[in-house]
């Protein structure tokens, strides 16, 4: 009678622990916003917070040699409107949805190379900036609007993983996901009902929009199904 006991205890503390635990994860309200870029913010916005970044000289340009902060500034404010989209965006890759997968979704919809190609056309990834609590950082733009946005922090991973955790607990997910064959990307994951954000263990900060990721992946499923 008394192990019956002892087992009704245990089973009603570890429900109710769970329920506590899903309660916290899902009251919890993930930051969409960093260094005053916006998940989800149209791209012309992006452009003029990053401009007002560089001009009071709390964003710098990681690559000078490849595009100069004054230059790029003196190329985009006659027309900014105009400009969008050129001098302030890296060279295209097709991988990039390929390391977006990796990073982040391991999900079979991005990992078929005629899909990816296809994608990768409408995905934009920015030149990378350095701010005062980030080494690098740099946006992926897709329909015009703030996707992701990519850090690699000044503060250590260990500092940047308590933090994290003690901002939104336990880790919800932890990933370990294939990229090309070869590289593994590790870490954890946690989500609210419109963002999703992931830190690796190689100290990368990455937060998505999951409403843009929704129509990306159902854009994805579309192309998959049409490839033979």
């Amino acid at each position: 009678m008394h192990t019956v006991m002892i087992h009704v205890i245990v089973l009603s503390f570890l429900s109710l622990s769970g329920l506590c635990a899903l309660t916290y994860a899902a009251e919890q309200t993930i930051t969409r916003t960093v260094e005053e870029f916006t998940l989800g913010m149209p791209k012309e916005q992006a452009l003029t917070v990053l401009l007002t970044g560089l001009k009071q000289q709390h964003l710098t340009l990681v690559d000078q040699a490849q595009t100069p902060s004054q230059a790029l500034m003196e190329h985009v404010e006659p027309n900014p409107i105009d400009a969008v989209g050129q001098p302030w965006i890296a060279p295209q890759s097709a991988d990039v949805l390929y390391t977006l997968n990796a990073l982040l979704f391991d999900a079979q919809e991005f990992k078929d190379p005629v899909v990816n190609i296809a994608l990768a056309a409408q995905v934009e990834q920015s030149l990378s900036w350095s701010s005062p609590t980030a080494q690098s950082m740099y946006l992926v733009l897709y329909q015009d609007h703030v996707f992701g946005i990519f850090v690699v922090p000044r503060a250590a991973y260990k500092t940047m993983k308590h933090d994290v955790f003690a901002t939104y607990g336990p880790s919800q997910a932890s990933i370990y996901h294939k990229s090309y064959g070869f590289a593994f990307v590790q870490g954890d994951q946690w989500r609210d009902a419109h963002t999703m954000l992931t830190l690796t263990v190689d100290n990368g900060l990455f937060s998505v929009d999951r409403a843009l990721y929704g129509l990306l992946k159902e854009q994805a499923a579309g192309m998959l199904k049409g490839v033979p």
